[in-house]
């Protein structure tokens, strides 16, 4: 009889105690009550003040309290949902993985030149992030460029719908721009009460380090919180220019402005989904660039996942990001890695996979290299299970030295398991490939995706729908006439 014993599955790793996850949110409580926010929206500022803030002016000074109570509201677990009934789900242990929000460049993946981006691109993501079988949700990765400005999200919106069945991962410009997403997916969803306990999407507002919150943001913020939508408040800095240039000092302001937005958050509606975010990285002092790739943002990663499952709350990240401006050894290495890392990070919602040129452009083929890399690392992080039937003693016995186990039905039964298979990397010989046509890993991915753009056919929007969400969408264009007369 074995006793007393502990048992790892998966590999797994930790980059903070809970010792050390504690002092940082003390340090974050000490920002917030010392040092406080900016809030530029007056009903925000007003809502903190009736909730127990302190408010000077643009200022407000959150008791740690305030923040205790609403770690205490805001659930663990969100689940996001597909047009087709599939759901992703945010909780511990649960890593999903998808592609980014607006690129003002794309890369074409036939040629490698960068152009402007526009509503096609939005289309053409949506399909080849549809069909690949590793990514759980779909992002605009373009900009509709050629239409209003002030409506794009709701462009890209219907074409996301119209071009994937995956839950969506999108942003609002402003309070009325959200406004039409959430009237969208409730067309969608049949009402706003489903739309609310099956949520269709999410989305993300971020502050302006260091602790100013503007106020589309906090609009953005409690309109979300309000119908029960999915939503981080996920602070975009970078050490060195907008927050301190050491790691720890950069993740305690973070986490004080993500905090801050959760209190406002659940201040409008307890219990709404909120998810713990920061995407930080580190200020390039040769170029004044914020880092995708590399070491940095994933390292920063590790210490969100750690501090969500602190928090019992979902966790927001990135991978799949390079500064490369064409798919090439550097590139390779970011994605690998940075999947990889969030992986073990454990974080659950991760996104922009296909960004390239420090996250400024948008590449299909880059997408599907991505789709590869998460596809090994889901492998990876199987790990090894130790049981009876694995370490297979009697069959080791039963073939004995000098033996083989091409014919044994243990290897039948177990062999689909154990190894990985590539859908786009070589594993022939040499001279096998060289017979075939020595065709690379990028040449079979740009076939794929062609065959993907040509092909894929997602389980189509009925009419009606498609013509409501139309109306939604003209509607807002005359109100955005209006506004600018």
């Amino acid at each position: 009889m074995i006793t007393v014993q502990q048992n790892f599955r998966t590999p797994g790793f930790r980059v903070w105690t809970q010792d050390q996850c504690y002092e940082l949110h003390l340090k974050s409580l000490e920002i917030l009550e010392r040092t406080g926010i900016v809030v530029h929206d007056e009903a925000a500022a007003t809502v903190y003040k009736n909730g127990g803030a302190y408010v000077k002016g643009t200022k407000v000074f959150i008791p740690a309290w305030m923040v205790e109570e609403a770690l205490r509201t805001a659930p663990g677990r969100i689940v996001i949902n597909g047009r087709d009934g599939r759901r992703v789900s945010l909780e511990k242990n649960q890593v999903n993985y998808g592609t980014g929000t607006e690129m003002p460049s794309f890369r074409d993946f036939r040629t490698g030149e960068y152009r402007s981006s526009v509503l096609q691109d939005v289309v053409d993501a949506a399909l080849v992030a549809d069909y690949l079988p590793n990514i759980d949700y779909v992002a605009p990765m373009g900009l509709a460029s050629e239409h209003t400005p002030e409506l794009t999200d709701l462009y890209h919106f219907k074409a996301m719908q119209e071009n994937s069945v995956k839950p969506v991962f999108t942003t609002a410009i402003d309070q009325a721009s959200l406004q039409g997403l959430i009237d969208m997916a409730a067309a969608i969803a049949g009402d706003y009460n489903e739309l609310k306990l099956h949520p269709l999407f999410m989305t993300y507002t971020q502050p302006i380090s260091p602790l100013v919150h503007t106020k589309e943001a906090l609009q953005k913020l409690m309109l979300a919180s309000k119908y029960s939508i999915p939503i981080t408040h996920c602070s975009g800095l970078q050490s060195g220019s907008t927050a301190p240039v050491t790691m720890a000092g950069a993740m305690a302001l973070g986490n004080a402005e993500c905090l801050a937005g959760l209190v406002l958050h659940q201040l409008i509606n307890p219990g709404a989904p909120f998810v713990y975010g920061i995407c930080a990285t580190v200020t390039d002092m040769a170029t004044m660039l914020g880092i995708y790739g590399g070491p940095e943002m994933p390292l920063y990663h590790c210490a969100v996942g750690e501090m969500g499952r602190f928090y019992k709350l979902p966790s927001f990240g990135t991978a799949g990001c390079t500064e490369s401006a064409t798919i090439d050894q550097q590139a390779a290495i970011d994605a690998t890695f940075s999947i990889l890392v969030a992986a073990l990070a454990g974080n659950n919602w991760v996104h922009d996979c296909g960004y390239m040129a420090n996250g400024l452009a948008g590449s299909l083929d880059y997408i599907v290299f991505c789709d590869e890399c998460i596809s090994m690392t889901k492998h990876y992080m199987r790990g090894i299970t130790i049981t009876p039937e694995t370490l297979a003693l009697d069959l080791i016995d039963q073939v004995g030295p000098g033996g083989n186990y091409l014919a044994a039905r243990h290897t039948l039964k177990h062999f689909k398991e154990v190894d990985w298979f590539p859908r786009y990397s070589n594993r022939k010989s040499y001279h096998n490939w060289v017979a075939d046509g020595r065709i690379t890993m990028n040449e079979r991915i740009k076939i794929e995706v062609e065959k993907i753009l040509a092909s894929h056919k997602p389980q189509p929007i009925p009419d009606r729908i498609s013509s409501e969400l139309d109306l939604i969408i003209r509607d807002n264009e005359k109100r955005v006439l209006l506004e600018k007369e």
